[in-house]
């Protein structure tokens, strides 16, 4: 749940993820990037440095903070076959490798002499083990508008299932660009980001090991009145900066998201007042109003660029 307001360009230069302005892998990645999460597997292509020449290394990547506490460019290459984990015995290793379980916690003594905590996770992509710090994992405040409680939010921020009282259950991963899994493909969490509440709309996410249930494929009220309030969010935000493409495309997502719901409960939302839904094809926004005045500026835009 960390957001990185700033990635290490130096460092996506150096390894071409960064060219000539421009991003050279997809946009979702990048987003997951400044998500603080890890991508898919991406390819990078030419490597050339002292004493080193790579034409292609497929890997994930993500940002870390490094000594000095600056974000870094991390890249987990693909392995082939699983690496080793000191914490690790022969029998859990394989548990985690033929997914019988989805994390194991293990403790440790650092550097100072302090017993600490570490998440240890299989990634199948990269065959690697890879483990996160519960302590920099930020637990949502509500999923699909249900306040979590103390023990909930821990769960969370240790990789445990977190169960809410709507038949969804989810649980934090490091090892996914969504950064969680869950029995249901969407999600609504609320997170406190610069000091306020702000409403996170997750889709396609995947399915938790074991986790296959009626509730998949359902929308809970909870829901879609999460989606609502995600809807409202972003459209106080285009007004102040018409030009943020980021709002419109995830203006976009929700609006795909409501239509799915409104056709998956249509006799609901016919009798309910959902003034959100209905508004599905009508944006209070100069680009609502006139997408074709706003898409020639938008072309104006890019060419002067």
């Amino acid at each position: 749940m960390r957001k990185e307001k700033k990635l290490p360009l130096e460092d996506l230069k150096i390894f071409g993820i960064y060219k000539d302005g421009k991003y050279t892998i997809p946009e979702e990645q990048v987003k997951a990037l400044k998500d603080g999460r890890m991508t898919d597997i991406v390819e990078l292509r030419n490597l050339k440095g002292k004493n080193i020449e790579i034409e292609s290394l497929p890997a994930r990547l993500s940002i870390v903070r490094g000594d000095n506490g600056n974000p870094t460019l991390r890249i987990d290459p693909v392995y082939r076959e699983p690496n080793a984990h000191p914490q690790l015995s022969q029998e859990e290793r394989q548990r985690l490798i033929k997914a019988d379980i989805a994390n194991i916690r293990k403790s440790f003594v650092d550097k100072d002499g302090n017993v600490q905590t570490e998440i240890i996770e299989y990634d199948k992509e990269t065959k690697q083990f890879m483990s996160f710090d519960p302590r920099k994992v930020k637990a949502p405040e509500t999923v699909n508008e249900q306040q979590l409680t103390p023990n909930q939010k821990r769960k969370y921020k240790e990789g445990e299932v977190v169960e809410l009282a709507d038949g969804s259950a989810f649980q934090f991963t490091g090892i996914d660009k969504k950064g969680m899994r869950s029995n249901r493909s969407g999600l609504v969490l609320s997170v406190i980001l610069d000091g306020g509440i702000s409403y996170l709309l997750y889709t396609g996410l995947k399915r938790m090991l074991g986790k296959k249930s009626k509730e998949e494929k359902s929308y809970s009220q909870g829901y879609i009145d999460g989606i609502n309030k995600v809807q409202k969010q972003i459209e106080r935000r285009i007004p102040h900066n018409p030009a943020d493409r980021d709002a419109f495309r995830d203006l976009n997502n929700v609006k795909q998201e409501l239509s799915k719901v409104s056709a998956a409960h249509p006799k609901e939302f016919q009798n309910r007042d959902y003034d959100d839904v209905k508004r599905l094809n009508s944006i209070d926004t100069e680009e609502g109003k006139n997408p074709d005045k706003n898409r020639d500026k938008d072309e104006g835009r890019q060419r002067r660029f």
